[in-house]
């Protein structure tokens, strides 16, 4: 038996240990996945490990299913953005030659967490765009802003040097009074400094009450392969929850930002 299949063999018996009650076919033998999701049983995956995972190539997420039957509502969830989504999240968290299923089913329950009752903005949804800047900032590009049941997102892209002048422009930023009304500024940046040779690189991120934004806008930037680059993500929320559908906003406006800016990208 190669290293990749039993690296295999024993991520699956180890998740059938953690997640007796999610798994709900027997896999021992087999390269998938059948599988509800742990704390969000409503929604079921398969999963296929390739023959080279986890030495090359990460899994890969064939299959989303949602119970109709399970009492939320359901058209909150775009199943193929979902697979997209939970594909990317995947990505994200797997490593070469290191097992990345229980990382994936814990970042999903971010990804999944059902948005808080937060006090919607007093301006009725039909005037949002009341509070949605009109110019871009000194120094930063905007992306157009996307208006989804209520909630509107716009980002902003910067030029940064250092996480100290990463940190100084989020907060010159966030005093800017429509800025100061939006629910969520989430952010992401990579820096590489060169200061003295020593080529120093910052990556970070911040989800500001949104979770799992932050990290869905660094893999961004990641998977896009800019340097010396901030993005935020500001979002109004409008009293509507919107559900996963919010990560396709936050990173198509994070991406329309990045490359308004100039940056260049890998794809």
């Amino acid at each position: 038996m190669d290293a990749d299949k039993e690296q295999q063999l024993e991520e699956i018996e180890a998740i059938e240990a953690i997640y007796p009650e999610n798994v709900t076919e027997k896999t021992s033998n087999s390269s998938i996945i059948h599988m509800t999701v742990p704390q969000h049983e409503y929604m079921s995956l398969q999963i296929s490990l390739p023959p080279t995972y986890p030495s090359k190539v990460s899994p890969n997420v064939l299959e989303v299913g949602l119970d109709k039957n399970c009492g939320k509502d359901i058209s909150l969830y775009d199943v193929k953005y979902l697979r997209t989504l939970f594909q990317e999240v995947m990505d994200s968290v797997f490593y070469k030659d290191s097992v990345c299923i229980f990382d994936f089913l814990t970042e999903l329950d971010g990804i999944l967490y059902e948005e808080e009752s937060e006090n919607p903005t007093d301006l009725e949804p039909a005037n949002m765009e009341q509070l949605v800047p009109s110019d871009p900032f000194e120094g930063w590009v905007a992306s157009d802003p996307i208006t989804d049941r209520g909630s509107t997102f716009m980002a902003f892209a910067t030029h940064v040097t250092s996480e100290e002048d990463a940190f100084a422009k989020l907060d010159l930023i966030k005093t800017d009074k429509k800025m100061s009304k939006a629910s969520h500024i989430m952010s992401a940046w990579r820096i590489k400094s060169d200061e003295d040779g020593s080529n120093v690189v910052f990556r970070d991120c911040d989800d500001d009450g949104e979770t799992a934004a932050g990290s869905r806008m660094l893999h961004l930037i990641t998977i896009m392969d800019v340097w010396n680059c901030m993005v935020i993500v500001a979002r109004w929320f409008g009293g509507a929850h919107i559900g996963p559908d919010r990560f396709k906003h936050i990173n198509s406006t994070a991406r329309e930002a990045v490359l308004k800016a100039g940056f260049e990208t890998k794809k």
